[in-house]
């Protein structure tokens, strides 16, 4: 009986449950009528007063095609993420959530409605290739260096193709009826860094190790 209870527990935290309720939210925002135009964030709701939209506007999407790679990308890297600690993955995606949108809205004032777990799948891309880099030179494990180094380059010439283009990758946009907005990556994948170089500091009681265990 106790091994079992072991067994159980020990499954559990192997479980990302934070990554899976973030992905189910944004699969159930899909499929509830008018719940889209609700939590979306709007330049001018949110000016009086529906500040829930700065987070919950990254569960929200233009098609079921722009869900699919959001909620993939975002189970992926949140399982990952979520293995190195609960609690810091957590941080960063609501650091990212809630940066993303206030960014936005400075800097981009054009911009009246957003929409997209884009920015935060970036942050928690850019946590990951910070944290698997500083523990391959920490091992000097080169190979996992420099396979680590070539994903993040290939990040960063996504966001130049998009910058450059004004189009994304693996989403017709067009299709989509949503305008690509490099700016959220850029503020996702520094928030993920800066994440990742507090590690030590504030972090003390996460995993010490990256595994897919």
């Amino acid at each position: 009986m106790h091994q079992s209870h072991s067994l159980r527990l020990n499954v559990t935290r192997r479980l990302p449950v934070a990554t899976l309720v973030l992905v189910a939210f944004a699969i159930v925002v899909s499929l509830v009528p008018g719940m889209a135009n609700w939590l979306q964030y709007d330049r001018l709701a949110v000016a009086h007063g529906a500040v829930w939209r700065l987070f919950t506007a990254h569960f929200v999407h233009c098609s079921y095609e722009h869900l699919f790679w959001d909620a993939l990308a975002l189970g992926a890297l949140g399982w990952l993420c979520e293995r190195e600690g609960v609690s810091r993955f957590l941080a960063t995606v609501t650091a990212a959530a809630l940066a993303i949108p206030l960014t936005l809205s400075f800097a981009q004032p054009q911009m009246l409605t957003y929409r997209g777990l884009s920015g935060i799948d970036s942050a928690l891309f850019a946590l990951l290739a910070a944290l698997i880099v500083r523990r391959a030179i920490a091992e000097q494990n080169w190979p996992r260096l420099g396979m680590a180094i070539l994903i993040s380059v290939g990040f960063a010439l996504k966001i130049g193709f998009e910058v450059s283009t004004g189009g994304t990758l693996f989403v017709d946009s067009t299709a989509a009826g949503m305008t690509p907005v490099p700016l959220a990556h850029i503020v996702g994948g520094l928030i993920g860094l800066a994440f990742a170089a507090s590690h030590q500091i504030y972090w003390p009681h996460d995993n010490q190790r990256w595994s897919l265990e």
